[in-house]
């Protein structure tokens, strides 16, 4: 008996989960990035916001660079770094809409020529979740196998961020997502595990405090204050880290939280979606959100590809 007849979520349907929940976190949090009040948030805290309200926005960076990715593993067969490099820079010249600084740089340096794996950004701006935002498909193909997922991150990366700290984090994005897949990730233990992965301090400190606020009992505002809500790995990933922890048992809870807080919502969003969906499947999100999703059908289509990829069929 297979686990889609003994009622246990599939590795298909935890596929298809993880790119719908990216997008949706994408498609949710679009409405709200850079907002910098409280008040939605404690709104909501208080129960006196209800997430049927949230409006669902087109698809920004976050969901076309995830997307480019997977249906680059899926034509190549691997994460190559010419075609991501190409089908990123394709998504840039039709619009490019919501796209980072490291990221527009990079691409202006892919049109002028330069080569991929050298066009990426150093120094300012390199440190941000450009990287960890599109991962996600490359944590679902090493899903089974995950002895290539550092170098496989890092060729995924280096195209728009040539930065330790920022594929890193991006890293620990990934294995958190391959270990959900298979049913090997414990949400009560994900700082740990996510920090476990790392090799840059400044990144595994972060995502451990993550944990230690969940601990300890820390408002969420209070949280989210100390951990960030910016763009930058060292905000964006702990503070992701910290929706999906502080909600264990409740992924809409912690998408909502991940979103009402302002700041860089689309991106901290997509993570908790693109994890907390490769943990739970589709049966994770809300029929009338996968029913206003843009391009759902296309999404799901995209993940059934990778996933044959994947597991060989």
């Amino acid at each position: 008996m297979n686990s889609e007849q003994n009622g246990e979520v599939s590795l298909r349907d935890r596929f298809a989960g993880c790119l719908l929940g990216l997008a949706l976190g994408d498609c949710l949090g679009a409405s709200w990035e850079g907002y910098l009040g409280t008040e939605v948030a404690e709104a909501y805290y208080d129960g006196r916001f209800d997430p049927v309200n949230l409006r669902m926005s087109e698809w920004t960076d976050d969901t076309a660079m995830a997307m480019a990715t997977a249906q680059s593993i899926v034509d190549t067969g691997r994460v190559d770094g010419p075609d991501l490099a190409a089908k990123y820079l394709a998504w840039f010249e039709s619009g490019g809409r919501g796209i980072g600084r490291a990221t527009y740089h990079s691409m202006k340096r892919l049109q002028a020529g330069v080569r991929w794996d050298q066009a990426g950004q150093e120094g300012e701006y390199a440190t941000g979740n450009g990287v960890a935002m599109r991962i996600a498909p490359v944590g679902l193909f090493h899903s089974l196998r995950r002895e290539d997922i550092h170098e496989d991150c890092r060729v995924c990366g280096m195209i728009t961020h040539r930065d330790d700290d920022a594929i890193d984090g991006a890293v620990a994005v990934a294995y958190a997502v391959a270990q959900a897949a298979v049913g090997d990730l414990v949400i009560e233990a994900l700082a740990v595990q996510m920090s476990a992965v790392t090799t840059q301090p400044s990144v595994s400190s972060a995502i451990l405090r993550a944990g230690e606020l969940v601990e300890t009992g820390q408002t969420p505002l209070a949280a989210m204050n100390e951990l960030g809500r910016g763009g930058s790995i060292y905000e964006t990933v702990p503070s992701a880290v910290y929706c999906i922890m502080r909600w264990p048992d409740d992924p809409v809870k912690g998408l909502v939280s991940a979103v009402v807080n302002g700041g860089d919502t689309d991106t901290r969003a997509a993570i908790v979606g693109a994890i907390w969906g490769a943990q739970l499947g589709t049966a994770a999100w809300p029929k009338y959100w996968l029913d206003e999703l843009p391009g759902a059908h296309g999404i799901r289509g995209l993940a059934e590809e990778l996933y044959k990829l994947t597991v060989g069929e």
